[in-house]
């Protein structure tokens, strides 16, 4: 070794605990041996001992002893590098460090250190100041508990988290020194690490520094087992980082990711100011509170012109506090607390939108006027008067407060609050809640313009739909409309009640495809179209082709670069059609592309009617078809839009909701056959019951040749409807019925009824009417569905509609939904005459006598005169022009309606004659002594009639 290299070595620091010592004598020769002396180099002691150094180095090295020990006499000692020869022969480079060990009695002797410096010593691969420099001056926190977890080392760096510098650290525990971290999980990782040996590596810890006791902080621990040279374990050794810079910006973009994600969920203003403040708290704040100005909740345009003196109003949309903000030592009552209800996390929630005023220059009034954030450490002081429309919990520590912008407007304030104990916000805190309320700010503006928007297209669709459905002796009507939620939109779903000749009524429930305004218009459209059609007395079947053709047309005849409602809104709606006739519970039925309705018998049980279905209105295809039923006294017909049985979440009862989300038309008066009321069903009848559900094709058998006929005492006539193979009549379970002097025939093949006006009977056997063609129904679940619901009695029909609305649809549902249900009513027959007459012009003064005889039996002599002239002008028309059966009835009900049918299929028109005229007058004298008259086509004629009010009110 040269001089260099001993000088080197020689200002090592020497580490005792990895050297093996011995004891040579004066001389130079082993004297005592040591266990690390012989792990190092493999000699027992009885080799060892009496050896001289120079034996138990190598040959190079051996000649070097003598000199060696001579310089340690001579200056007292000597270290460097030296080769030793182990047992085996094998060379190992070891550092030597010889100082003398002085003896009472003069007698002198040696201390002799090796250490092993080659590339496998432990401890050696680096010098042991730059193994200091390296913990010592690391920017980390290192330390080193033993096995009862006190500090036994510890660096510098480690006190930059507080607890004082390392000597101020040793023989403690972590809770000593940081009593405001959760000093038991950390504890809970070391003894993990003593026990399994395993290291853990990246264990993330949140707490509060005695350096930072208001700052919440994050550090990333890491954690290694010391063991000696046994294996036993001596300790742990673990670093320490703080990433709180980190941790915060984590929170920061999982909080913007949060409010991404449930912000705006919803088109509802208020529900999106309290999901902002759901959001915030208690992460980012521990209360907040989101008020926004009154026109903004309304839809209109923000405008904070005009403030009063004393101040700006606002409204509270949103309020959400933590669980422990009303629980500090000094905490005052809640202002407005009655607002507050306790939610089962233990935070407060808002229960309305009450106002809340703020001083004109405080600082949300200022917010609101200047559009810029304003941050204070206190949120009350003296003279801070804003403050009482804030929570209190003994006054926050910070207060932030950030206007609702949104595309260059000012919406309104949101107000983020910090206890006493808290970090203050700070200016990362305003960039994030910046950030957060400007998100939640867009949203609010769309659902304010949504608001707008929807009241508007609610507004045009409740014009469009009936105010109430008029009155009538028919049926006991009542329905119900429910919008669609806000995201959705309002649809554009209806239903109608419409008034027809001789007692009837049609009963109408459709929808158009869309939501929105552009829905709501094109619905109104076709419901015009449908009242028109309608008021032309066509059968089912054709008003829905003729709409069905208008619905095309429109389609075809619209601009396609046109932005507004057009026609092609209204293609693939659907509609059925129903008309009922209360003088024989006839009902006929035709739909396109629209629900079968559901019939509730006077014995509460429910049936479908197996209905053909048509193509939606404006697709095309194949012709539609009627069916058709006769319904006992008190059966309830249920007509719905495919919305009330959509799937989805089913309501759960909301009677009441909020905006007048429902509304409940009442129609007739409480007549007719109570909920539970009617005759009950004979045996074949059960067998019947559930007939609805049967195949189109056991319908045909049952009902081929069915044909329907309807007379009178004085003059028998038939109504004839066609076969039942043609028009695609249902079958429906029948109740006990009134019939008349005609008897009722039913064989295999074909059922005919007859029913006369004159007296009534109850013979108590069940009606049948067949169908045949196309049927399309409902799925075996959602009619359950329907089925039970329906299955509910209730006091009233509009009750019973509105429970059933309820039962089936949430009170924000994704489509709008109509229902209408009426209890059919019959007339008594001694309201109804008919009467046959033969084609002789002799016969028209019978015919006014006997008229008047009805009338005076009645009590309308006051209309006498111009019933004769009525029966007068009608009868001579069909005598002189038609050919066939020619026949009068007369019913009487709100109005008094005459009708006389004859065998041609020719339409009468009024003429306007001139004074020289000698005829051409008689239609023009009907019209102009009738509320209203017209002509009815039949498949084996018309009938023309005509109505006239009943003046006395009474009758």
């Amino acid at each position: 070794m040269g001089t260099h290299d001993e000088g080197e070595v020689s200002r090592r620091r020497f580490d005792v605990a990895d050297a093996a010592p011995l004891l040579l004598d004066a001389r130079g020769a082993v004297t005592s041996w040591t266990r690390r002396a012989e792990e190092l180099l493999g000699y027992g002691a009885a080799e060892a001992v009496g050896r001289g150094l120079e034996r138990l180095l190598t040959e190079a090295d051996a000649l070097r002893a003598p000199e060696v020990l001579e310089r340690a006499r001579r200056e007292g000692g000597w270290a460097g590098l030296l080769w030793a020869r182990r047992e085996d022969g094998r060379a190992v480079p070891v550092m030597a460090r010889i100082t003398p060990a002085a003896e009472p009695g003069g007698v002198s002797r040696w201390l002799l250190l090796l250490s092993e410096v080659g590339e496998d010593a432990p401890g050696w691969n680096m010098s042991r100041s730059m193994l200091e420099q390296m913990l010592g001056g690391s920017p980390i926190g290192i330390a080193i508990v033993d096995t009862d977890l006190r500090f036994v080392w510890s660096n510098a760096a480690l006190a930059r988290f507080g607890g004082g510098p390392p000597r101020d650290r040793l023989g403690l525990r972590l809770a000593d020194v940081q009593p405001g971290l959760d000093s038991e999980a950390i504890e809970a990782q070391m003894r993990r690490v003593l026990a399994t040996g395993e290291t853990v590596v990246g264990y993330e810890h949140l707490g509060h520094l005695r350096s930072a006791p208001h700052r919440e902080t994050a550090h990333m621990m890491s954690f290694t087992r010391l063991d000696d040279d046994r294996g036993r374990p001596t300790g742990v050794y673990y670093t320490v980082v703080d990433i709180t810079d980190r941790h915060r910006a984590r929170q920061r973009l999982a909080l913007l990711d949060r409010a991404g994600r449930r912000i705006g969920r919803t088109l509802d203003i208020v529900r999106t100011a309290q999901e902002l403040a759901d959001v915030t708290v208690p992460g980012f704040a521990d209360a907040v509170t989101v008020d926004l100005l009154e026109p903004v909740l309304r839809g209109a345009e923000p405008t904070a012109d005009g403030m009063p003196a004393e101040g700006v109003s606002l409204r509270r949309a949103g309020l959400r506090t933590a669980q422990w903000w009303g629980d500090a030592p000094d905490a005052s009552p809640v202002d407005a607390g009655d607002l507050l209800s306790a939610s089962a996390g233990g935070g407060g929630r808002l229960t309305g939108s009450p106002a809340v005023s703020y001083p004109l220059g405080s600082p949300p009034a200022r917010c609101l006027v200047t559009g810029r954030p304003w941050r204070g450490e206190r949120a009350e002081g003296p003279g801070e008067a804003w403050t009482r429309a804030l929570p209190s919990a003994g006054g926050a520590a910070s207060v932030l407060i950030v206007p609702v912008r949104a595309r260059g407007a000012v919406l309104g304030v949101t107000t983020f609050l910090r206890r006493r104990g808290r970090e203050p916000f700070g200016e990362d805190d305003l960039a994030l809640a910046e950030d957060l309320v400007s998100r939640a700010a867009v949203c609010v503006d769309n659902a304010r313009r949504y608001t707008r928007e929807r009241a508007a297209a609610l507004v045009l669709q409740r014009n469009l739909l009936p105010h109430r459905l008029p009155e009538q002796d028919a049926v006991e009507a009542s329905a119900c409309y429910r919008p669609a939620d806000e995201l959705t939109g309002l649809g554009g779903d209806w239903y109608d009640l419409i008034p027809l000749s001789a007692a009837r009524v049609a009963l109408v429930v459709g929808e158009v495809p869309g939501f929105g305004i552009d829905a709501a218009a094109a619905m109104g459209r076709v419901r015009t179209a449908v009242r028109t059609l309608a008021a032309l007395d066509l059968p089912p079947e054709e008003v829905l082709a003729h709409l069905d053709d208008l619905v095309a047309r429109m389609a075809a005849e619209e601009d396609p670069a046109s932005d507004g409602p057009d026609g092609a809104q209204a293609v693939g709606a659907g509609c059925l059609y129903v008309v009922y006739d209360p003088v024989g519970g006839r009902c006929v039925m035709a739909a396109a592309g629209h629900p079968a309705p559901a019939v509730v018998l006077p014995d509460g049980s429910v049936t479908f009617v197996e209905l053909p279905q048509g193509p939606p209105l404006g697709a095309g295809g194949m012709p539609f078809e009627a069916a058709e039923v006769i319904l006992p006294e008190g059966s309830v017909l249920a007509l719905h839009t495919d919305g009330l049985l959509a799937k989805g979440t089913e309501g759960t009862g909301g009677a009441s909701v909020a905006g007048g989300t429902w509304e409940a038309t009442h129609a007739g008066e409480g007549g007719g056959a109570g909920e539970g009321e009617g005759a009950g069903r004979t045996a074949d009848a059960e067998k019947a019951g559930h007939a609805g559900e049967a195949t189109g094709a056991e319908r045909a058998a049952d009902a081929e040749g069915a044909e329907t006929a309807t007379g009178t005492g004085d003059a028998r006539g038939a109504e004839h409807a066609g076969k039942a193979g043609e028009a695609g009549k249902a079958e429906m379970p029948g109740e006990a019925r009134e019939a008349t002097e005609a008897a009722q025939a039913v064989d295999a093949e074909g059922a005919e009824t007859a029913t006369d006006a004159g007296e009534a009977g109850d013979v108590g056997e069940a009606e049948k009417v067949g169908s045949m063609g196309r049927t399309a129904s409902t799925p075996a679940g959602e009619r359950e569905r329907l089925r039970r619901a329906l299955e509910h009695r209730a006091a009233s029909l509009d009750l019973r509609c509105q429970a059933v609305i309820d039962a089936l649809v949430p009170d924000r549902p994704y489509d709008d939904v109509a229902l209408l249900m009426a209890r059919t009513r019959r007339l008594p027959p001694d309201r109804v005459a008919e009467w046959e007459l033969p084609a002789d012009p002799a016969a028209v003064a019978e015919a006014r006598r006997t008229a008047n005889r009805r009338l005076a039996e009645w009590g309308l002599e006051e209309l006498s005169f111009t019933t004769e002239l009525v029966v007068s002008e009608l009868v001579t028309n069909a005598i002189r022009y038609a050919a066939g059966p020619i026949r009068l009835r007369l019913i009487r009900e709100r109005a008094l309606t005459c009708e006389v049918f004859d065998g041609a299929a020719t339409a009468p028109h009024p003429r306007h004659p001139r004074a020289t005229d000698e005829g051409g007058r008689g239609l023009l004298l009907v019209s102009q002594l009738s509320r209203r008259w017209g002509t009815r086509f039949l498949p084996e004629g018309k009938v023309i009639w005509s109505e006239q009010p009943l003046t006395d009110p009474g009758v």
